[in-house]
C-alpha cells in the first residue's frame, strides 16, 4: 500500500511537493494512490481563513467540506453557489473543483467555474504559484485561475481557494415529483422551459439508480427547488404543481425551506461501495429521449445494472454503475449512443484511467503538464507493462 502525508499547512505541502520532485518519488492527490508512490490527504487543510462580507469573497483552503462552508456563510446572510443545494455537502472544496462538478444551479447561476475568483497553487516543484484575486480586475487577460484548476489537468496543487459569494435567497419552495415513465418527465421538463420557470435546480434521477439504493419510490424522480423573492418563488412553486398534474406527476413531497428528499440522495455525490460515477454527458436537450432509450437497450443487451441520473432541463446527465468497475464495452457503446446524438463526454473515465485527454486541446494540455511538472510526479498512473 502506499504512505499516506496529511500536511497541514501550506509550507509542510511545498515542502512535500519539493522532496519529492528532488527525489522523483510519486505523488497522489484526489486519486487512489499506488504502491510506488505518496498519498496526499488534504483533509488537515480545513480552515475557512476569511469571509470578506463587504467583497462578497470567501478565502478556504481545499479541505473544507461544501457542507461545513455553508453553514458558517449562512450564519452571515451569504452562500456559495455550488454548495448551496444538500447534494454535494459531503465534498470538499477541493474535490469539487479538481473532479470538475457541475454546479447544479448552474441553469440560473452558471457554471461553478465562474465562482473561483482566485487560488494559490503549489507546483510539483514545490513553488507556490498565485493566481486572480477578489475583485474582477484581478482575473482580467490570461485565466491562470481556471487553467490551473480545470478538472483532472495536475499542474499543481491548489492550496487556496477564494470563492465568489451571493447572498442567501428569501425563500425557498421546492417540489420532489415522479412521473410514470421518461416520456412524462421530459414532457414536464420541457413545458417547465417553455414556460420561462428557471428552477435553482432540477435533478432527475431514473428508476435503476433508485433500485441500486433500494428506495422505495417508483417512477422518474424529479427534484426541483425555486429560490428568490417570497412571491416570485410561490408563484413558480404553484404553476410547477400544475404543470405536473398535466403529465400525471405524483407529487411527494413539497417544502418550504429544506425539503428531506434532496438531502437524502447526497448520497449520489459521495464515493460509495454501492455505485460508481463515471463521466457526466452532454446533450442536446431534444436529444435525450433518444440517447435514453438507446441507453437502457445497452444496458437490456449487455446485462450491465446502471442507471442514468442528471441536469435533464440542461442535458447533463450521469451514469451510475451498481458494481465496484465499470464495464469498458458498455461504456464504448454508451459513448457511441452519446455522439450519434451530438452530444460529448466529459472526458473524466478516459483521465482516472490513464488514457489521458482527449479532443483538441489535448496536445497542449499535454504540453503544459510537461513544463509544470517536468518529473511528472504528479497523479502519473502505472498502468501494467509501462514505465
Amino acid at each position: 500500500m502506499s504512505q499516506s502525508v496529511y500536511p497541514q499547512s501550506i509550507e509542510e505541502l511545498q515542502h512535500v511537493l519539493r522532496t519529492a520532485s528532488e527525489m522523483g518519488s510519486l505523488l497522489y492527490v484526489y486519486r487512489q494512490g499506488q504502491p510506488e508512490g505518496v498519498t496526499i490527504d488534504l483533509s488537515k487543510l480545513d480552515e475557512i481563513l476569511e469571509i470578506d462580507a463587504a467583497n462578497l469573497v470567501a478565502t478556504v483552503r481545499p479541505g473544507v467540506k461544501l457542507g461545513t462552508l455553508a453553514g458558517r456563510l449562512a450564519k452571515q446572510g451569504l452562500r456559495f453557489l455550488p454548495a448551496d443545494t444538500p447534494f454535494y455537502h459531503d465534498k470538499t472544496v477541493g474535490q469539487l473543483f479538481y473532479e470538475g462538478c457541475s454546479n447544479l444551479s448552474s441553469l440560473k447561476y452558471g457554471n461553478t467555474k465562474h465562482f473561483l475568483m482566485g487560488s494559490e497553487v503549489v507546483l510539483p516543484t514545490g513553488e507556490l504559484l498565485k493566481t486572480g484575486g477578489k475583485t474582477v480586475k484581478n482575473v482580467t487577460g490570461y485565466d491562470f485561475t481556471r487553467f490551473f484548476n480545470a478538472p483532472f489537468t495536475d499542474y499543481g496543487i491548489a492550496a487556496t481557494f477564494l470563492l465568489k459569494l451571493l447572498p442567501l435567497p428569501e425563500t425557498r419552495r421546492g417540489l420532489a415529483i415522479t412521473f410514470a415513465g421518461v416520456d412524462e418527465m421530459l414532457a414536464f421538463v420541457k413545458d417547465l422551459k417553455a414556460s420561462h420557470m428557471v428552477p435553482a435546480y432540477l435533478l432527475w434521477i431514473d428508476h435503476n439508480v433508485q433500485a441500486v439504493f433500494q428506495n422505495d419510490l417508483q417512477g422518474q424522480l424529479v427534484m426541483l427547488e425555486f429560490d428568490g423573492l417570497q412571491e416570485e418563488a410561490a408563484e413558480q412553486y404553484h404553476s410547477a404543481t400544475i404543470l405536473s398534474n398535466k403529465y400525471g406527476g405524483t407529487i411527494r413531497e413539497s417544502y418550504e425551506g429544506v425539503g428531506q428528499t434532496p438531502a437524502q440522495w447526497s448520497v449520489l455525490y459521495r464515493s460509495s461501495d454501492k455505485y460508481i460515477l463515471t463521466d457526466e454527458y452532454k446533450l442536446p436537450f431534444t436529444c435525450q429521449a433518444e440517447f435514453i432509450k438507446a441507453f437502457y437497450e445497452i444496458t437490456k443487451n449487455t446485462g450491465v445494472q446502471a442507471g442514468l441520473f442528471g441536469q435533464a432541463s440542461e442535458g447533463k446527465l450521469n451514469i451510475a454503475f451498481a458494481a465496484a468497475e465499470p464495464n469498458d464495452t458498455f461504456l464504448e457503446l454508451v459513448t457511441t449512443a452519446v455522439k450519434q446524438v451530438s452530444g460529448i463526454s466529459s472526458g473524466k473515465y478516459d483521465r482516472l484511467t490513464g488514457k489521458g485527454a482527449s479532443g483538441v486541446l489535448a496536445k497542449l494540455e499535454q504540453q503544459a503538464k510537461i513544463a509544470f511538472d517536468p518529473k511528472q510526479i504528479l497523479n502519473r498512473l502505472i498502468l501494467p507493462g509501462v514505465k
